[in-house]
């Protein structure tokens, strides 16, 4: 449901009424955009890995680790108390990462299902992927403390929409790392009361 909202926020109007104007791109914003990309392409491994555990094993393959998602959830929140962050809003932020990530990899899982012919044949460790995404949890973390205060201004949803738009007009991110994106941005803007 928050996707939802932030997805259509995203696309509609901006505070005064208008349309979001178009404007030079706002790059303020768009080193965090791209670690949550990258953070997203470390999905498909995961996706990947834990697809062939589950063929190897003959189960139905499982995206939610609860473990995994705590330590996570405990690791960002420590790591942000030392930078003056809301451990409740990190928690909601990495929330959003986790999610976004099972957005890739179920889509994934599903192509495969269906075409088993695009399944991954031979893939990667999943302990070797994990230490790359606790590498860019940690640049994301830095990256919120070092953006503050874009992330919690009145026009945070529109710079969060223009750095989307442009990691969208790159070319780098297909539909299913779109919609993901989308859901990992959402978390991005505290909420006001």
């Amino acid at each position: 449901m928050v996707a939802i909202g932030t997805a259509t926020a995203l696309l509609a109007t901006s505070a005064e009424g208008g349309a979001v104007p178009p404007r030079a791109p706002d790059a303020s914003l768009a080193v965090l955009v791209a670690l949550l990309v990258a953070r997203l392409d470390t999905a498909d491994a995961v996706a990947a890995a834990k697809w062939s555990s589950a063929r190897r094993d003959g189960v139905r393959p499982t995206i939610d680790d609860p473990a995994r998602e705590a330590e996570v959830y405990d690791a960002m929140a420590r790591l942000g108390g030392a930078r003056a962050l809301s451990e409740s809003w990190l928690r909601q932020v990495f929330f959003g990462q986790i999610e976004a990530s099972k957005v890739v990899q179920r889509g994934l899982m599903m192509r495969w299902r269906f075409d088993p012919a695009q399944a991954p044949t031979r893939p990667p460790d999943l302990a070797a992927v994990r230490p790359m995404i606790d590498r860019v949890n940690i640049e994301i973390v830095d990256q919120l403390a070092a953006r503050r205060t874009e992330l919690v201004a009145v026009d945070c949803r529109q710079r969060l929409a223009r750095s989307v738009f442009d990691a969208f007009a790159s070319g780098r991110v297909d539909p299913l790392h779109r919609a993901a994106l989308v859901r990992a941005v959402a978390t991005l803007c505290p909420v006001r009361g």
